[in-house]
């Protein structure tokens, strides 16, 4: 499968919160892509990754996986189209808050996003 095909599949699975299915995809990607693509790739595997778990209120996993996503933003910067990334790193901090919000012991919503593509 071509390159574009498996990002676009991974981001319909995304987008539909399907997010486990989104890292299997982006997995299948990530082993064909090199240099700063594959960081990209790595940051989004690790985002679909960290909803799951918060999805399952597995906030340790989560806040884990939206760390090191952050890093992965940044070196795949280079090669991250279609995606907006400073819209991402918005969403996974914003995600990350609500986590740190519920751990506190406040009713808040998570906030789940599509994709933010430019």
């Amino acid at each position: 499968m071509k390159e574009q095909d498996l990002f676009e599949r991974g981001r319909q699975h995304f987008d539909a919160r399907e997010y486990f299915e989104a890292h299997e995809v982006w997995e299948d990607l990530w082993n064909e892509v090199g240099g700063a693509r594959n960081a990209f790739v790595q940051c989004l595997i690790q985002v679909a990754v960290a909803l799951h778990h918060a999805h399952n209120e597995n906030w340790a996993g989560a806040r884990k996986l939206l760390a090191s996503s952050l890093g992965y933003l940044e070196k795949g910067r280079a090669d991250c189209d279609p995606v907006d990334l400073d819209k991402l790193r918005e969403h996974i901090l914003d995600v990350e808050l609500s986590i740190q919000e519920r751990l506190a012991g406040k009713d808040c919503e998570m906030p789940y996003f599509p994709l933010p593509l430019k």
